[in-house]
């Protein structure tokens, strides 16, 4: 039974989940991505089995459907507390503080824990902010403990919810333990325009340090929108209160680059997100665009809402209006 395996390796998504079969994918592209191990869907099957396994199921099938958001969030929680219990000791145990050992020999020990499920960030469903994520998480005892709070977000009334209603079924979690990267700066990219679906354009967000509080939402970022074809950069904005701009145009048109090759290789729109230290840009993630990928061409047209409204509503599964 495989418990740990590296980025780089050829990864499948059965194996590693959505985000880890991603990074593998843009590391053996010849990328930069920052150095990383996954937990695998077999070390989260062998510690959730048997009688554990069983008493879950039963634990999530009372589960009311018909109960308010409330009551439905607190017997959800219940079940994650109860999950990250009962897998204090597991057998990967050793193993992942191993390859934590290894990943952080060099440098800062820090990483990001990621969870990656089998079912996520496919062309058709998008887990993102479904399941849990930590960032800065250093020593071992700390990164075995983030590991099981990722198996236990499996079990979120978001992620329960989301299942259901896309008839997800047989789900099991990965987790991704990825060295950090020390940002300048930081951010997203979108390989069409998030306003109105126009594919001709890369749309790129970023803020000043690590690029959490632009996804959760808590900053305006700047906004710069490139032409695919061209490299012109047609539009700039930059967030009020900012002390310049948080990109350089060289950092914009090698993301542009770096956005072109990630769609080609992929063969449909894609949404990223990267991270620039003194040493470049390092991508830290990438999946399927959900939102206007399945829609069919029209007619581009003009509007207000941001790039970051884009990413919202991957994350909570809503559609723009035509």
């Amino acid at each position: 039974m495989t418990h740990i395996v590296w980025v780089g390796d050829g990864l499948t998504t059965e194996l590693a989940g959505g985000k880890g079969r991603s990074l593998d994918t843009l590391a053996r592209m010849g990328l930069r991505v920052p150095a990383a191990f996954v937990v695998t869907t077999e070390a989260y099957r062998a510690a959730v089995s048997g009688t554990l396994a069983a008493e879950l199921d039963r634990r999530v099938a009372r589960l009311r459907p018909d109960a308010d958001m409330t009551e439905f969030e607190t017997a959800a929680q219940s079940i994650r507390d109860w999950l990250f219990a009962q897998t204090e000791s597991h057998s990967a145990d050793l193993e992942i503080r191993a390859a934590y050992q290894k990943l952080t020999r060099e440098g800062d020990r820090a990483v990001a824990v990621r969870s990656s499920s089998a079912a996520e960030d496919s062309a058709q469903h998008s887990f993102a902010g479904e399941h849990d994520s930590y960032l800065g998480v250093v020593g071992e005892d700390e990164v075995c403990d983030a590991v099981r709070r990722c198996w236990a977000s499996l079990f979120t009334a978001r992620a329960i919810s989301y299942r259901a209603r896309e008839g997800v079924a047989g789900d099991a979690m990965a987790v991704v333990v990825q060295r950090m990267v020390d940002a300048r700066a930081a951010g997203v990219f979108m390989t069409l325009n998030p306003v109105n679906g126009d594919r001709s354009k890369v749309v790129v967000e970023s803020v000043w340090g690590l690029g959490e509080p632009l996804v959760s939402g808590e900053v305006t970022p700047d906004r710069f929108v490139v032409d695919k074809v061209s490299g012109e950069i047609i539009s700039r904005e930059v967030a009020s209160g900012q002390v310049g701009p948080s990109l350089t145009d060289d950092e914009i048109l090698e993301l542009l680059d770096i956005a072109r090759t990630v769609e080609r290789n992929a063969g449909t729109p894609q949404d990223g997100e990267f991270a620039i230290d003194d040493s470049g840009i390092h991508l830290v993630q990438a999946r399927p665009e959900t939102v206007w990928s399945a829609k069919p061409t029209h007619r581009v047209t003009d509007g207000k809402t941001d790039a970051m409204a884009h990413v919202l509503r991957v994350m909570t599964g809503t559609k723009p209006k035509n």
